[in-house]
């Protein structure tokens, strides 16, 4: 294998070699170009569909209370005259 070849000084790389090398170095970045974008498409259509989703949703109205008879107000904490003078830490 040409991978393991120990090449001296003065010896020179054969042409056959230099195109191995340039071959796997085009295809491996051809890969990592195709699942990069890959991935990319994917993520974006993920998107897309949840963007499409949510235009479509039902919108609730806000501040809408859902039961018209139940009456709010708002809230009071409870005073307990006898601790006034306690801080509490």
């Amino acid at each position: 294998m040409f991978f393991f070849q120990q090449i001296g000084p003065s010896q020179k790389i054969p042409f056959t070699t230099k195109l191995a090398m340039v071959f796997w170095i085009i295809l491996s970045l051809v890969l990592l170009f195709f699942f990069a974008f890959s991935i990319f498409i994917i993520a974006l259509m993920v998107g897309l569909v949840l963007f499409t989703t949510s235009l479509f949703q039902k919108k609730k109205q806000p501040g809408s209370i859902p039961n018209p008879d139940f009456q709010t107000r708002p809230y009071s904490a409870p005073r307990n005259n006898k601790d006034d003078d306690v801080i509490d830490i």
